[in-house]
């Protein structure tokens, strides 16, 4: 049945034009890159199944691969309407949509003994992964201390108390960041322990850091094997390893999926891009990205360049998707701009040559059937002035205002609006101020709102409960949870006050929680005596907590749903702490010797914003922007979603450098001497000993600063492109401006640069 959807000539061209091979796909944003790929997909079902009939080839599927388990199911959704709807077939045969995780994990589950696992092995969830690496970095760190002390500038070097200071924080951190770092990056190079052990003997005094890498590597794949699972990074990994073993295997699969489209392919790797390789046979594999908007780099091993080699390639048919109905021409240009400027103009060459592909959005035509908005609505202010400091306090109270004058004047509830920031701190401080000025908004960060405030008071609870005659922690039980609780008796802060201070000095918090008869710790303070609510408020906490100290043997689950019984009143709040109570359930399971304390430190990074609670993510459902609402997310967080207007924040040289002499950058630590970026260098200490190649210090520093500002353009650049009709875009001078000098944070050359084309034209 003839499609009834109208295509553009571009889409047109790769929809019916693809008859098999090597193609790329150059996508700018709003080219209906998903829509393309999935008329495609159906297409090749098509021509498949007419083709199955007459070869009785039964199981051929077309395999599409993408990023994010949100994709897999817009994808097969798709395509399952435009099959049925539009073809007349049936919605979900013929065709198969994964992440390449995803795909790499039934690959292996297949034939799990090909690469030495068992029918029933594990994948270990993320978040006891990273705990794994952190507990194995952090013993480490006492051994390893000359390797760091090495590193660590000389003030802070020859002071043992600042050292001390240092490894319980500062140094704890870095240790697990390059753990973290290297194992990540010796799997993306197929490399076991045993073989960098045998690699590294020889040169072990060359290459401090690896030592230390290898030794959490080691450490963290026997913990693995001793839960008898692998992680994420293994997947892909072991993949390719049951492919290379067996080419029978290979042969069925590549039979199986004949063609391979793949979305999102800035975003690969090279082990992932190599498993797509070897399934495909160097045949029928679309790509389909931007490399424009490869903003994944510095936190993975994904790079860009492996999808621009492949456009490159002789044997590709390159295919541009450059018509975007998405923004406003003013919009258009500014983005066109900022690519214009980097590419031709910018003061460093080699971000002229690697931050963007030169190509540029074209508008779609007058008659097409998703046009661009109308000029006439349109606006973009940049707030910059030559010589004017702005405080973050000022822009956040800046952004704020100005989306609560658009929000509730004239139609500005017809419109979705979204603020974002480059980083989830500086979001969630906008989220506050919202809030406080009852603005309806959504947040799309590591966690909500919600989930923080849920999250912060059975934090509290467990942080209590693990060490019970803990004053200072009973102390901030009664201020922070039953105080702001439906049960606490009606007290004035004076009052609360006394009480808080009371407990704070409580010497004996045995004979407060469980008074033997005439010897009753609230007996002996006189401020409580005098004041009989203070004493009530104080009995009814003393029985709650009793309540919850008994509890204390019941398996952790159950603790948080006995708690939360306790504390919350509205649905949504209750629904979090059971979802809470089920992941800290889970995390028993891989983590059986676990006791309250880790379980409030995994709170405790959840309340504070520094870990994504998995579950709890919009992005992760499917998420919509809604009219009226604002959406608060990062840059990264907004990337595939569009708003009528966007508030982009923090474009500052700091958040934005350019590889200049004065910015500053989120890698190099403070306390490390010639400003090195050491997880930069213990992968290059790692490169060079693979590779048997001199390595010099701080090259590797100097190229990752390159890089991070080429992604960071490109990060600006996403940004841009996520605004329909308005745009707004702000900078401010940092924390530390009133320490001077280079503390101070300027507002990016790409901001100015962008500022000046908006006065030219």
């Amino acid at each position: 049945m003839a499609g009834s959807v109208r295509l553009r000539p571009e889409q047109h061209a790769i929809v019916h034009g693809y008859r098999g091979g090597k193609m790329g796909i150059k996508a700018v944003p709003g080219s209906g890159k998903t829509f393309t790929l999935s008329h495609l997909a159906a297409q090749l079902v098509e021509d498949l199944t007419s083709r199955g009939l007459t070869e009785g080839v039964n199981r051929r599927e077309v395999l599409i691969v993408t990023f994010t388990n949100t994709a897999v199911n817009h994808f097969r959704n798709r395509i399952a309407d435009i099959l049925q709807r539009e073809r007349g077939l049936l919605p979900y045969i013929g065709y198969r949509v994964r992440t390449l995780h995803g795909l790499a994990h039934d690959i292996v589950r297949e034939r799990p003994g090909l690469v030495g696992l068992s029918e029933d092995f594990q994948i270990i969830d993320e978040r006891v992964t990273t705990h794994i690496i952190e507990e194995i970095a952090k013993g480490l760190l006492t051994d390893y201390l000359p390797v760091f002390r090495f590193y660590l500038s000389a003030e802070i070097a020859a002071n043992e108390q600042r050292l001390r200071q240092m490894t319980r924080n500062d140094l704890s951190q870095l240790a697990i960041d390059l753990g973290q770092r290297f194992v990540k990056q010796a799997k993306n190079y197929r490399l076991e322990p045993a073989q960098i052990r045998g690699m590294l003997e020889p040169h072990a005094d060359a290459f401090p850091l690896v030592r230390f890498g290898l030794a959490v590597y080691e450490d963290y794949q026997r913990s693995l094997t001793y839960r008898g699972g692998v992680d994420f990074d293994d997947l892909v990994r072991l993949a390719i390893d049951a492919l290379e073993r067996d080419e029978d295997y290979l042969a069925r699969l590549r039979t199986r999926w004949p063609y391979i489209l793949e979305d999102e392919a800035q975003d690969s790797s090279k082990l992932q891009e190599d498993m797509l390789r070897l399934l495909s046979g160097e045949r029928n594999w679309v790509r389909v990205g931007d490399p424009n908007q490869a903003i994944n780099t510095t936190f993975t091993t994904a790079d860009p360049q492996f999808l621009r080699n492949f456009l490159n390639q002789r044997d590709v048919q390159d295919m541009p998707l450059q018509t975007s109905g998405r923004s406003t021409q003013a919009i258009i240009d500014l983005a066109n701009t900022l690519v214009a400027w980097t590419t031709r103009a910018h003061p460093v060459p080699h971000l002229r040559q690697k931050a963007f592909l030169e190509q540029y959005i074209q508008p779609a035509p007058a008659n097409d059937p998703a046009p661009n908005p109308p000029d006439d609505d349109s606006s973009i202010y940049i707030h910059y002035q030559p010589g004017e400091n702005i405080t973050p306090e000022y822009e956040l109270e800046l952004v704020a205002a100005h989306v609560e004058r658009f929000l509730r004047q004239g139609d500005g509830q017809d419109y979705t609006v979204a603020v974002l920031a480059p980083e989830n701190s500086h979001a969630y401080k906008l989220a506050e101020l919202l809030k406080a000025r009852e603005i309806d908004y959504e947040e799309l960060l590591r966690s909500t709102s919600a989930t923080r405030q849920a999250a912060t008071i059975l934090y509290h609870v467990l942080d209590y409960l693990g060490a019970p005659l803990n004053t200072r922690t009973l102390a901030t039980l009664y201020q922070q949870v039953w105080r702001q609780g439906p049960h606490a008796l009606a007290l004035d802060d004076r009052q609360a006050g006394i009480a808080f201070r009371a407990l704070t000095g409580c010497r004996e918090p045995e004979r407060f929680l469980w008074p033997l008869a005439g010897s009753d710790w609230l007996d002996d303070v006189r401020a409580i005596a005098q004041e009989p609510d203070i004493r009530d408020d104080l009995e009814a906490f003393r029985s709650r907590v009793r309540v919850w100290l008994e509890a204390t043997t019941l398996p952790v689950d159950q603790l948080i749903l006995t708690i939360t019984q306790a504390c919350f009143t509205e649905p949504s709040d209750i629904a979090l702490g059971y979802k809470i109570a089920v992941v800290l359930r889970e995390m028993t399971l891989s983590n059986p010797a676990f006791r309250l304390p880790e379980f409030a430190a995994e709170l405790q990074q959840i309340s504070a914003n520094e870990r994504k609670f998995i579950g709890f993510d919009d992005v992760e459902k499917g998420y919509e922007p809604q009219k009226g609402k604002v959406t608060v997310a990062t840059m990264h967080a907004a990337k595939g979603l569009e708003w009528d207007r966007v508030y982009l924040m923090g474009v500052s040289n700091y958040g934005f450098p350019s590889a200049q002499p004065y910015d500053n950058y989120l890698a190099e630590r403070w306390f490390l001497r010639d400003q090195l970026n050491l997880e930069a260098e213990i992968l290059a200490q790692l490169d060079a000993l693979r590779l048997s190649q001199p390595y010099r210090e701080g090259e590797a520093t100097a190229q990752a600063r390159l890089d991070y500002a080429a992604e960071r353009l490109r990060l600006l650049y996403v940004g841009i492109t996520r605004a329909r009709r308005h745009l707004m875009i702000t900078w401010n001078v940092g924390r530390y401006w009133n320490q001077g000098g280079d503390k101070v944070n300027r507002p990016a050359l790409a901001l100015v640069a962008l500022k000046q084309h908006l006065e030219d034209a």
